[in-house]
């Protein structure tokens, strides 16, 4: 029985070490479960209270390529403090610890509301949670992540060219040309932007070998 037990457990460890991710990390209630099932199609749990997504789950894809919806990072409603904090620890440490195995990482925000958030934070003296998870995603990966812009259709032009210029400005360090072809505008609920944030997606882990099991070109 032992025998059994450890040759299950081994083929369980040398699965894991061969999975490659597809991450997708955001705020709570930043419409990332919705981005996923627009984009890929998966039926992952959508809700409208913040922080439906509260552990990290995993939906293999094809081949090695396995997707992993992680919980919204930073502070959600209806929990405690010492419960964001856990599963903000589980993310970092996730991140970290498979980094080499992370083949691409798309960060979903809700960019109709970026400014008036930021600056609320700034005044408790904190940074943007969306611009510290996109730089620590690149500086942690070594690339670029991808960003899916969400909500597009909640801010009207103006205030939308606004945030996205000062999100962009953010995020760049200073070098908003360089990371703006990163960024994409959406909305999962009108599906507006979703075709070129899919055909990024597939291009950038089709140029690592990867291939993906849903159809480009929305």
């Amino acid at each position: 029985m032992w025998a059994r037990i450890h040759s299950s457990i081994l083929r369980h460890v040398i699965f894991s070490m061969r999975e490659r991710y597809l991450v997708f990390t955001g705020r709570p209630n930043a419409g990332k479960s919705s981005i996923i099932r627009e984009v890929v199609g998966l039926d992952v749990a959508v809700g409208k209270r913040p922080g439906t997504t509260r552990r990290i789950s995993k939906y293999p894809l094809s081949g090695d390529l396995v997707l992993v919806d992680m919980p919204g990072f930073g502070r959600r409603m209806g929990a405690s403090k010492r419960l964001g904090d856990k599963i903000n620890d589980q993310i970092i440490k996730f991140m970290e610890s498979y980094a080499q195995s992370i083949a691409l990482a798309v960060h979903v925000l809700d960019i109709s509301t970026f400014l008036e958030v930021t600056w609320r934070l700034e005044k408790k003296g904190f940074i943007s949670v969306d611009v510290e998870m996109v730089q620590f995603l690149a500086e942690t990966l070594g690339e670029f992540p991808l960003v899916a812009a969400n909500k597009i259709d909640k801010a009207d032009k103006e205030e939308l060219e606004v945030n996205l210029e000062e999100f962009i400005h953010r995020i760049g360090k200073g070098y908003p040309f360089a990371v703006g072809k990163h960024v994409f505008p959406v909305s999962a609920r009108t599906r507006e932007g979703l075709g070129a944030l899919k055909n990024s997606i597939h291009k950038r882990l089709m140029a690592k070998g990867y291939r993906t099991p849903f159809k480009v070109g929305l």
